[in-house]
């Protein structure tokens, strides 16, 4: 059983998840309810929450404001907002999750079905990576984002990415100059991320940063030569996207 709180300033907003959870949500036990930050701290610090769903903004600060003054961010967190689309990017870049208002039924569903009942690290490096893109003006402001790791998050700035490949439910990330990572998240989930900030995908397999691509190879059907000295093959099926971005719409 999850023991979860509520921290929002809309009556109208606790209301519905809180009967949302009650009649939906058998493994989750609502152990109270905030409306400010004030009040969200010392109902985290009194109850020892798995789980807190968080608004963003509230009377006297935001969840931002929240998070920074706890010490040790040993629960999960779901975010409820009424942001627009380019905001809600930046809670995918962060790998938090987050639930649009007017809350639905099925999106609390599938949100607090991805919670393991173990409490996770602690979570303050994600949290600021979450701030930082937050506060980025439009899609392109999302520079950073949060690989997950066996001990908490890896912060990577996007840039530095210089390609993806997909490997069924993990994806291989390849750096310009640091060890490369695989992550238990599939190529789509990247593919949806990245493609804002000016990756493509040219193949089944393969996500790249247009940023590093030198060359394109007609050879073999067509051809994408990286940075790094790779080739690698472009499916008929991407390649004409690829080609328009290459040569119109390059970032």
């Amino acid at each position: 059983m999850l023991k979860a709180v509520i921290i929002d300033d809309d009556y109208y907003s606790r209301v519905v998840l809180r009967e949302i959870l009650r009649n939906t949500i058998d493994n989750v036990e609502l152990s109270g309810e905030a409306k400010s930050v004030k009040e969200g701290i010392e109902l985290i610090e009194r109850t020892g929450p798995d789980l807190v769903f968080l608004d963003i903004n509230m009377p006297d600060g935001t969840g931002f404001d929240l998070l920074d003054q706890i010490k040790d961010i040993d629960f999960r967190i779901i975010f409820t907002t009424a942001y627009s689309e380019y905001a809600l990017k930046a809670f995918k870049y962060s790998a938090f999750d987050y639930l649009v208002k007017p809350i639905m039924i099925e999106d609390l569903v599938r949100a607090v079905s991805k919670i393991p009942k173990v409490k996770r690290p602690d979570s303050k490096i994600a949290v600021n990576a979450l701030k930082a893109n937050f506060l980025s003006h439009g899609e392109s402001g999302c520079k950073t984002i949060a690989l997950p790791e066996m001990s908490g998050f890896a912060i990577i700035p996007v840039d530095k990415i210089v390609r993806c490949e997909g490997m069924r439910n993990y994806t291989r990330i390849i750096f310009k100059e640091e060890p490369e990572k695989v992550v238990s998240r599939t190529l789509l989930e990247f593919e949806n991320l990245l493609t804002p900030l000016g990756f493509v995908r040219i193949h089944r397999s393969h996500l790249v940063n247009l940023v590093n691509v030198v060359r394109y190879i007609k050879a073999q059907g067509g051809l994408v030569e990286l940075r790094t000295g790779e080739q690698l093959k472009v499916s008929s099926k991407y390649k004409d996207d690829l080609l328009n971005k290459i040569l119109f719409n390059r970032l």
